[in-house]
């Protein structure tokens, strides 16, 4: 494998990972909206009690975490691509291959 194919696929790589990590936030986003949210509001109607209501409690604060934790994978993608491309353009520079 030529240098210049090593640096091509490296490149890809990373880019692909920063591609499945936004999809994971996405997804973790949709759960935070969706998911997580109808199934408190269907323990609502059945918990009861302290027990059920420090439950309810922590279920309804954990959605703006995993919405928080969904925008620093977001952030962590970005910094992936954005290192990715530095060190594309310098192995690039360091062979020669752009001028």
């Amino acid at each position: 494998m030529s240098d210049r194919d090593r640096i091509e696929i490296d490149f890809a790589m990373a880019m692909e990972q920063a591609r499945l990590l936004e999809g994971m936030a996405g997804e973790l986003c949709d759960l935070a909206r969706g998911d997580l949210s109808e199934a408190i509001g269907l323990l609502k109607g059945g918990f009861g009690g302290e027990n059920g209501a420090a439950f309810l409690k922590k279920g309804e604060r954990l959605t703006p975490s995993l919405f928080e934790t969904a925008e620093q994978m977001k952030k962590a993608a970005g910094n992936i691509r954005f290192t990715a491309e530095l060190i594309y353009r310098a192995e690039k520079l360091a062979e020669g291959l752009v001028v």
